[in-house]
């Protein structure tokens, strides 16, 4: 048989001529081998009729037709000219689409009403400060603006300076320019706000004008707020709930804290209620001086119950101004304010800062005066502080006082009365101490213009976690009696203060070579060697349960001979280091309740020099945790203990370190 010559093979099947079951069992069964064959035969005749459609679609035309390909059919291209006009017209088209684009995006609006009008203003000042209002207007429409009159409403307190464009009647009226389309204009106007602290003034502008050809008027509002933070020092005023009737009765007024005084001279101005039939006791000398280094600051009565303060700088120093008033007669609860005020060269006078109180009057020519670390105000206390108390009692009667007993009534869960150091031994009853003449001789008898002072202390416990639900509050008063029976009531009574705790904001600082795991996040020589680099890493929690804290920070100042390394990561606010001041600071901000735990975490280095061989060198000399608690409204301040090369908080560098540097 030739090479590669096919061999077909023929399967041929015949016709049956008898359909019964019995004549197709007879029929004889194919073999696989001819199976195979037959499916290799039936594979191949599929494959064809494949290929033949496939063709069949490329040799057809659009009607399903065989198209000869012998022949070629040429279109005849299009003219020039009509091709031409064909580019034109796509040109066109998308020029049209893009002009409204444009036109629907960024050319002028129409609305008659486009006119925009924005004033800003500083977030914070001080009372007194010099700032600007910046106010700006622009015109968006495709329309000019004609007839521009902008107004501003002053917030109370505010005192105009100048303004860029003068203005058209009086200080808050401009009639400014026309405005076309697209122009912009803009004014600033300098003044100073003299305000209470914590307020917020509101300044209202509006605008109006009249569009192309319109003949109504259109109007366009705008408005910015500040805050006025204060005069730029601290203002405090010591006083008595109780007032004795027909007696001297003192007020101090404290100016502390002095950083900026901006408002210059001022007023202090001192009023008792008419119907109260008051009147206002002078001191010694109507005139007061204090000399401080930067010069001297004078109070000096100007008229009536005024007094004016000259001379007020930064570094002032603590002021302490002595007030006295008189109630000669029993009133429905009198008021008595202490303003402070800013009187200017044309007579208007502003307030920024004032205080009113309602004494409780009181008829007594025994007079009890309780001080509590100092003051006699209400206030706010710090857990694990100590309470210095002062009860001072005065004769200012005619008569003589026998056998008098003398009470000091404390209440609070967080008093604690283990710590209780009074030299006179007083008895100590359900919260109560009792002085009588066996503790204190000299209140067998009191005679008039006589007067003492029995001094103790005790000691506020620290906060625990289980204390949350404890009263917070501390309230404290003095009340006297004769013939040695102790008397309950309002007439014998000294003034009450009470003391709300403090939320218990703790900073726990550590210094450390090795983490708690033992493992080094330290580097360099330890102990430190001179003139070579220690690397050491700062760990800061800050804890707090009771109170939501506000404009919480922390602070680390570097000593001379320590470098901020960077590496700081923390959960809440920001960590950064201050070139000037040489302080790494943490803003936290707010911190509610519900955020119990903070932490935070950053690298220093430390070099020391020739001078610092052999000595134990301080890193952190108390770093510092400053908020204001929300509820007591009152200046929180946590200082952690000075760390030293010694590495106090770090075991297992203590194993191989003296902390004397080498």
């Amino acid at each position: 048989m030739a090479e590669g010559k096919r061999i077909k093979k023929v399967l041929r099947v015949g016709r049956a001529t008898d359909s019964s079951l019995s004549s197709f069992v007879e029929r004889p069964i194919p073999t696989d081998k001819e199976v195979a064959m037959f499916e290799r035969v039936v594979g191949r005749e599929v494959h064809e009729q494949e290929i033949d459609s496939n063709l069949s679609e490329i040799y057809s035309d659009q009607d399903g037709k065989k198209v000869d390909v012998r022949k070629m059919d040429v279109k005849k291209r299009l003219p020039f000219l009509i091709r031409l006009f064909r580019r034109f017209l796509i040109v066109a088209v998308l020029g049209l689409a893009a002009y409204f684009a444009y036109s629907y995006w960024f050319a002028p609006i129409s609305d008659v009403s486009g006119l925009e009008l924005v004033i800003t203003s500083p977030e914070r000042i001080a009372a007194g400060e010099e700032f600007s209002y910046h106010i700006s207007y622009s015109n968006p429409t495709k329309y000019p603006l004609s007839r521009l009159r902008l107004e501003l409403q002053y917030p109370i307190g505010f005192v105009f300076h100048s303004s860029s464009i003068e203005a058209g009647s009086g200080d808050y009226g401009w009639d400014l320019p026309d405005l076309g389309p697209g122009e912009k204009g803009s004014l600033i106007v300098t003044g100073q706000l003299i305000s209470p602290p914590d307020s917020v003034q509101v300044v209202f502008g509006n605008l109006s004008y009249l569009p192309g050809t319109f003949s109504s008027q259109f109007k366009k509002e705008a408005s910015a707020s500040s805050l006025v933070s204060g005069p730029g020092f601290r203002v405090d005023l010591n006083y008595s709930g109780t007032a004795f009737l027909d007696q001297d009765n003192e007020m101090t007024l404290i100016i502390s804290e002095i950083t900026d005084n901006y408002l210059g001279d001022f007023n202090i101005t001192f009023t008792v209620p008419a119907e109260a039939s008051a009147s206002v006791i002078e001191t010694a000398t109507t005139t007061s001086t204090s000399t401080t280094a930067t010069g001297t600051v004078q109070i000096i009565k100007s008229g009536g119950t005024t007094w004016q303060l000259s001379g007020l700088g930064r570094n002032s120093g603590r002021q302490e101004i002595p007030l006295t008033y008189r109630i000669k007669q029993r009133s429905d609860k009198p008021e008595i304010k202490v303003r402070l005020e800013k009187r200017l060269e044309d007579g208007q006078s502003y307030v920024f800062w004032e205080k009113t109180i309602q004494p409780e009057l009181v008829d007594s020519d025994l007079n009890l005066t309780l001080l509590l670390n100092g003051s006699k105000n209400d206030g706010s206390l710090n857990f694990s502080q100590p309470l210095d108390y002062s009860l001072t009692y005065d004769n200012r009667g005619a008569n003589t006082f026998q056998d008098v007993v003398i009470m000091a009534a404390l209440s609070g869960d967080f008093i604690d009365w283990d710590s209780l150091s009074d030299s006179n031994k007083g008895q100590v009853k359900n919260g109560t101490i009792i002085w009588t003449k066996n503790e204190i001789p000299a209140l067998s008898e009191i005679k008039p213009g006589a007067s003492g002072a029995i001094d103790f202390r005790l000691n506020l416990r620290s906060g625990r976690d289980t204390d949350i639900g404890g009263d917070l509050l501390i309230v404290s008063y003095g009340q006297y009696g004769m013939n040695n029976t102790p008397t309950r009531g309002d007439a014998n009574k000294s003034n009450t203060i009470t003391s709300r705790l403090n939320s218990d904001l703790n900073l726990e600082e550590q210094i450390r070579y090795f983490n708690e795991d033992n493992l080094p996040v330290g580097s360099g020589p330890l102990p430190p060697r001179v003139g070579e680099k220690t690397g050491l890493k700062v760990y800061w929690t800050i804890t707090n349960n009771l109170h939501e804290l506000s404009e919480t920070r922390a602070v680390f100042t570097l000593p001379s001979y320590a470098s901020w390394e960077g590496g700081q990561t923390t959960n809440v606010g920001s960590l950064y280091y201050d070139e000037v001041s040489r302080q790494i600071v943490w803003e936290i901000g707010r911190l509610p309740v519900s955020v119990y735990r903070v932490d935070a975490e950053f690298l220093i280095g430390l070099t020391p020099g020739e001078p610092d061989r052999n000595k134990i060198l301080i890193i952190s000399p108390g770093s510092t945790v400053i908020a204001m608690d929300t509820e007591t409204k009152d200046t929180i301040t946590r200082k952690t203990g000075p760390k030293t090369t010694k590495l106090e908080d770090d075991d297992i560098a203590g194993l191989s370190n003296s902390g004397i540097v080498q």
